[in-house]
């Protein structure tokens, strides 16, 4: 130990756990404090460090309490009350935290984590600005970049700085030092910014991103933000970036209706046929067991409808259907009612009830009549008289011996995303694949599916759901795709545009903000993946309100659909997708979500269940950490994961503009004139 250290003792450590050390202050240090060659230093603080030397390394280690030795006499004279702890015994208690290592040339070097301990009575130390310093910078915050030319080889080319250090606030502890997290190591992974509501979550995004597009020089223009904004609040948040830096450009979306003098937004649209078949099974609310199988072959049907092979799928269908019931073992009144509600909802040219099945006339016992399809169907005595017309009309085969209307190697097809169909086709579809189910003897398939018939019904005819379901002409999907990655159309020039894209679903419902971010996520994340220049282009998902559409119970009701964001958090950093989520409630998100969080923004958080689950999701965190998140003032955050060196409590960086989140000012809004006009 240097003659320096020597001189900033202030105690010796007199008990070492794993997790916690003892240290019992040297007397005289009452004030606790001690004045050095630069300055007096406070030692005693909560969440401040001391340092332990060992070898050749500083066990760096934050003061969590501080308590004293127990008196028998507790005041030196009981008439005047006046307290006497000179000779009282002084404690710190600490939580080792991390360890610095002295290189060559005195070069400090911090590292999260302690793996060294002291030996009892080691020496502690006060900390000095140039261990903090260690503790607190990141690496590089800035990098020097100069263009790949051959002027440069002869020194005359242009360079400028790029940027690999965020501010984001301040030390709570340390004010003059700037909290920085590490560009690649924030967003390039998963993090979490989590808390109650008005805690400050939405201000912090905000003023994050407002910091990082400030940066003038060298600006962030390969960034691409995507926010499913349930508030609506991040277009007000985001409207002046361009004002302070003209290389950055916002895209703002809704699903609401626009004035079209305002062009600063665009209409949300989401073609339905972009759905895959468990978005569909989301949509509907459909059920694995019943209701997804017919809605699979409903949705084959409409594909094939749109076609135009309208005609030959519904003859097979309705002659199979038909042939079916006339030989089932029903009664015949049973089989008449049952093929007649089949044409009277679907028929075609060759398969109605007027058609012909003969041109001659047959004989029921009572008159003659035209062998209609219909006249057929008539019962006489319990019996139906012209079964036999319908089957030879329906199995009639052509010259070549084929059946007309009957396809031995007939099959429906697989339904595929991306194939385009009149969203009102469907509901024929759907009836048609629930007859077909039933002439195969499902009797009680129609009752199964009869709140999947409703919930379709109900979306058609609902305006909420029109960005849905009144798209009718073509989309192209790459077109689609990047208008939110912030490029042109991919015909024109595939130059990036926009570096933010807000979609504001503050008029959604749960179900509309999961079907669209579900929806959405994936078409980005297929596109990622598939890119011709593999994790070059990183785009952030940030998900507001996310417990809304992550929750932990995906996939118990709506299929597999919202899964996507797990997919997204265990393979997207491989394609350069990352996820920000941001919630109020962390227990009900999804575990899996969670546990690949790399980094996490910790505003108040009071519910005992939501801090034992983020204690069970980061084992590494103390449980000293966790006590301070009830009572974490507004603003005020507590930072951790492999972007900072180690957790720090922190006051973020004001967010100007602030989004719309801001507090009721309820003495202001209560307490005015009487009969004051309202303007909602």
């Amino acid at each position: 130990m240097t003659k320096e250290d020597k001189q900033r003792v202030i105690g010796k450590v007199v008990a070492i756990n794993s997790d916690r050390f003892s240290v019992e202050l040297l007397s005289g240090l009452e004030n606790f404090n001690v004045s050095g060659f630069d300055d007096i230093h406070y030692f005693a603080q909560l969440n401040s460090y001391v340092i332990v030397p060992y070898q050749n390394y500083y066990i760096v280690a934050e003061v969590s309490g501080v308590r004293e030795k127990d008196l028998n006499v507790p005041f030196s004279n009981p008439t005047d009350q006046i307290l006497s702890k000179v000779q009282a015994g002084k404690f710190l208690d600490v939580l080792p935290i991390g360890t610095i290592k002295i290189k060559e040339d005195d070069v400090l070097n911090f590292d999260f984590g302690v793996s060294v301990y002291p030996t009892l009575y080691s020496d502690v130390l006060y900390i000095k600005e140039q261990e903090l310093d260690t503790i607190f910078k990141i690496d590089r915050v800035k990098e020097r970049r100069c263009q790949e030319k051959e002027d440069c080889k002869n020194g005359d080319c242009q360079c400028k700085d790029r940027y690999t250090a965020l501010p984001i606030g301040k030390s709570t502890i340390f004010p003059d030092y700037e909290v920085k997290v590490d560009i690649d190591k924030f967003f390039g992974s998963h993090s979490a910014i989590l808390g109650n509501t008005g805690s400050g979550k939405s201000c912090t995004i905000a003023s994050m991103l407002q910091t990082l597009y400030r940066f003038d020089e060298y600006s962030a223009t390969g960034s691409t933000f995507i926010f499913f904004d349930v508030n609506g609040e991040y277009s007000q948040a985001f409207g002046k970036i361009k004002i302070h830096n003209k290389n950055i450009e916002v895209r703002n979306f809704s699903i609401d209706q626009i004035e079209e003098s305002n062009t600063s937004i665009q209409k949300f649209t989401l073609p339905h046929w972009f759905l895959n078949i468990e978005e569909w099974a989301l949509l509907l609310k459909a059920s694995e067991k019943s209701q997804l199988p017919i809605l699979r072959n409903a949705l084959a049907l409409a594909v094939l409808f749109q076609s135009g092979a309208t005609n030959a799928v519904k003859n097979h269908i309705l002659a199979s259907c038909i042939t079916q019931i006339l030989r089932d073992e029903t009664s015949s009144p049973s089989k008449k009612d049952r093929i007649k509600s089949i044409l009277q909802k679907f028929n075609t040219s060759e398969i109605n009830l007027a058609v012909n099945c003969n041109n001659s006339t047959f004989h029921n016992g009572i008159q003659n009549v035209n062998c209609t399809i219909e006249n057929c169907l008539f019962i006489h005595f319990g019996e139906m008289k012209g079964i036999q017309y319908l089957f030879g009309y329906l199995e009639q085969k052509t010259d070549e011996g084929d059946y007309k209307f009957l396809s031995s190697n007939f099959h429906l097809p697989s339904y595929q995303a991306n194939q385009v169909f009149d969203f009102g086709l469907l509901e024929s579809a759907l009836d048609i694949a629930i007859l077909y189910e039933e002439a195969h003897g499902n009797r009680q398939i129609r009752d199964y599916c009869s709140s999947l018939l409703t919930r379709f019904k109900s979306i058609k005819e609902r305006d909420d759901f029109d960005f849905l379901t009144g798209i009718k002409s073509n989309v192209d999907p790459l077109e689609y795709i990047y208008q939110f990655l912030g490029m042109d159309a991919p015909l024109i020039s595939n130059e990036k545009k926009a570096q933010v894209t807000v979609i504001d679903l503050n008029s959604a419902n749960d179900e509309t903000v999961e079907v669209i971010s579900c929806v959405l996520s994936r078409l980005i994340f297929e596109k990622l993946r598939t890119a011709k220049q593999r994790n070059t282009y990183p785009v952030n998902l940030v998900l507001e309100e996310a417990h809304r559409y992550i929750s932990t119970d995906s996939g118990k009701v709506f299929g597999d659909a919202n899964k996507i964001f797990e997919r997204i958090a265990k393979e997207g950093r491989k394609y350069g997708m990352f996820l920000l989520v941001s919630s109020q409630r962390p227990s009900e998100l999804s575990k899996t979500v969670l546990s690949q969080c790399s980094n996490f923004i910790v505003h108040r958080i009071q519910n005992p269940e939501d801090l034992s689950h983020i204690r069970q999701i980061t084992p590494h965190i103390s449980e000293t950490i966790l006590r301070r998140m009830p009572s974490i003032p507004t603003q005020h955050a507590l930072i951790f994961g492999h972007a900072v060196n180690l957790p720090t409590t922190f006051v973020v960086n004001e967010a100007n503009p602030k989004p719309k989140s801001d507090n009721n000012e309820i003495s202001k809004n209560w307490f005015r004139e009487k009969e004051f006009n309202v303007d909602l």
